[in-house]
């Protein structure tokens, strides 16, 4: 059976992708970590194989592009956009342009949790990974990157500093958020918000709908019915959804048989995980598999 996918520490992470990197900055554990992408970056081999990683990051392209894969979605990241990645996510990077630049961010949950982003704030950073910048809050965000930058490079690093430019980046990344939910919906998004981050991290072990709500400390029935009223999806859609994206993401790994993913994702039988892919997709793993032989 082939390996399952890295989750990749990010000491892990600059060792394998960040070749050009001093040994100062491979040992670096900062919670907070920033990179240009055209110094380190852009000597990543291209493609590379699907990982996860147990950081949170953003990419922000201030030129050029990146074209980095997200689940089983592939995103073209330009000029004055933000890819916001999330801790546990399936990625990988599939081409940078050769005149790319822009910022690579580090942040750990806990620095997240230390800055004290409101539940709405929270909310809107992870409505969307992909964030396009208005251009009045493009310059601003230029700037907010180069002063964290010099901060975090400086000889003696005061960390307020670096988390007030951090939740300056944060907020002004949840405000650009152009369609605001109603304050009767806050809960119902609070909720899904929570189900959600638990979701893409239990998945693979987890997939009743019992479950979740028994983590979030609520019924059944009305886990139901926020998830549906906030998505118009009920939890279950979203648990078979996910466990999908990620079986396609591996059965583009052809060494690895059909029988050997439905395995890794815990499904009680072949049969069973060939049912709920073709719930899905509309199509059988096998004939999804097919599709990838014909795109080489």
């Amino acid at each position: 059976m082939e390996k399952p996918i890295q989750i990749l520490s990010a000491y892990e992470y600059k060792l394998q992708f960040l070749p050009c990197i001093n040994s100062v900055t491979l040992q670096d554990k900062s919670q907070l970590q920033l990179y240009k992408i055209e110094e380190y970056l852009k000597q990543i081999v291209i493609p590379v194989a699907p990982y996860r990683t147990s950081f949170n990051f953003l990419l922000f392209v201030s030129e050029g592009y990146v074209k980095q894969q997200l689940e089983s979605e592939n995103h073209l990241i330009g000029p004055g956009q933000i890819l916001n990645i999330k801790q546990g996510s399936i990625t990988r990077s599939h081409e940078l342009s050769p005149d790319v630049k822009g910022f690579y961010l580090i942040y750990e949950n806990d620095i997240l949790s230390s800055i004290s982003l409101s539940r709405q704030d929270q909310i809107f950073l992870t409505s969307d990974p992909v964030i396009l910048l208005q251009e009045s809050a493009y310059n601003c965000m230029v700037k907010t990157f180069e002063l964290l930058d010099a901060e975090l490079h400086t000889d003696y690093v005061q960390e307020e500093i670096c988390l007030t430019f951090f939740k300056a980046i944060m907020l002004k990344i949840s405000r650009q958020t152009s369609h605001k939910p109603l304050l009767s919906m806050a809960r119902e998004l609070y909720i899904t918000y929570k189900f959600r981050e638990k979701l893409q991290q239990e998945h693979k072990e987890h997939k009743n709908v019992i479950f979740y709500a028994q983590q979030l400390n609520i019924s059944e029935t009305y886990l139901n019915k926020c998830i549906k009223k906030a998505t118009g999806k009920p939890p279950k859609q979203w648990i078979n959804e996910i466990c999908v994206q990620h079986s396609q993401i591996l059965l583009r790994d052809l060494g690895r048989e059909i029988a050997d993913v439905a395995y890794e994702l815990n499904f009680h039988s072949l049969s069973h995980f060939s049912r709920v892919f073709k719930k899905v997709t509309h199509l059988s793993p096998s004939e999804f598999r097919l599709q990838v032989l014909n795109q080489y």
